[in-house]
């Protein structure tokens, strides 16, 4: 059983995670000096970072688990009328689950009536699901002018591999699992993608002497 705490940030709340970034650092997030006009060619290789990432992380037969979370005061629910839903639309019939976690971000969740409202939809497989248009819409969560976008935070829990997956903007995204052996292979194939921030310390964990 994956015991990977889904969490944000991902890296700094499990031991063994890698932390990739997506948005180039070499092209500019907008067009002009007044930040008013998006270049588009940077969200194109955040993308197309992500999606590599993805592929190595998830094979089409892998099974998967989809977890959506929310912030809540007591009010504020995961409604059918969602994004998340619309985007997940081909998984209706599939197991579907909610529940509330108090567990987890307790330094934000201050008063006894904030929670951790989630939906989780099990038995799902990665061919299951459009990964470009569920890609896009992560990397829109802080540009909603772009398209579709969720407010709340979505993990991928490949339960073949034993690995957590998450976007969480255009910047970068992080997999965690409870072991080494699950991300050696990711880290190696994607090496060059590897947020040099941290890369002492995932060099520590995976490089081979």
């Amino acid at each position: 059983m994956l015991s990977t705490t889904l969490e944000k940030p991902l890296f700094y709340k499990n031991k063994f995670a890698l932390r990739f970034e997506l948005g180039p650092s070499d092209i500019s997030l907008w067009t002009d000096s007044k930040r008013e006009a998006i270049n588009e060619d940077y969200f194109r290789v955040a993308a197309n970072r992500a999606t590599s990432i993805f592929r190595s992380a998830f094979s089409q037969n892998d099974e998967m688990k989809i977890c959506y979370q929310i912030f809540s005061d007591g009010r504020q629910k995961i409604r059918k009328s969602d994004y998340f839903f619309k985007l997940f639309g081909k998984l209706s019939g599939k197991p579907m689950a909610f529940s509330e976690h108090r567990d987890i971000y307790r330094d934000d969740l201050e008063y006894k009536r904030y929670c951790i409202k989630r939906v989780t939809i099990s038995d799902v497989y990665t061919q299951d699901i459009d990964e470009g248009k569920v890609i896009s819409t992560l990397i829109n969560s802080d540009f909603g002018c772009r398209g579709p976008s969720l407010h709340g935070q979505l993990f991928f829990i490949n339960s073949t591999r034993g690995l957590v997956f998450h976007i969480y903007d255009d910047r970068g995204m992080d997999i965690a699992s409870d072991s080494k052996q699950p991300l050696e292979s990711i880290y190696h194939e994607q090496n060059s993608l590897l947020l040099d921030y941290d890369r002492d310390y995932m060099d520590s964990l995976f490089a081979r002497i």
